[in-house]
């Protein structure tokens, strides 16, 4: 039987094309779910690294760590105090005040840092999120909606 109008071979043709969308669209998902997978990994790696910095080892014990911690405290409240009046001898008030300023303004920059860090690492999730979505959209559109 002929096919004059070419309506078998278009037919094929269109069939092929949504083969490979739905290849492509499964591609892409697979794509993303392993960003997702190495996204989620990470945060669970850090998360443990600092569940893991908390625990308490059986061979010291809280108190002991706590006055390790004022230790270190008191040695560095003494240090600046001796840097303190090391400055303010040679230099005077003023660039005390300004070491201050300038302590203040770099404690600042950290956690001005952490917060955007932490901003952009939720903005890429969402990204990623948004990718999964659509390419989840395109893969039922191509294989039971409106493009098949």
């Amino acid at each position: 039987m002929s096919d004059p109008f070419g309506i078998i071979n278009g037919a094929k043709n269109v069939t092929k094309t949504l083969n490979e969308s739905v290849k492509t669209s499964e591609e892409l998902s697979k794509a993303i779910d392993g960003v997702l997978a190495v996204a989620d990994k990470a945060a669970k790696e850090r998360a443990a690294s600092r569940k893991n910095s908390r625990v308490i080892s059986p061979d010291t014990t809280t108190i002991i760590e706590a006055v390790d911690e004022f230790q270190r405290l008191m040695l560095a409240k003494q240090s600046e105090e001796k840097i303190k009046h090391e400055i303010v001898k040679k230099y005077g008030e003023k660039a005390w005040e300004e070491i201050q300023g300038i302590k203040a303004r770099k404690q600042w920059e950290e956690k001005r840092d952490k917060y955007l860090e932490q901003s952009d690492r939720r903005i890429m999730k969402s990204v990623m999120a948004l990718c999964y979505i659509f390419a989840t959209w395109i893969a039922y559109e191509c294989t039971w909606g409106r493009w098949k």
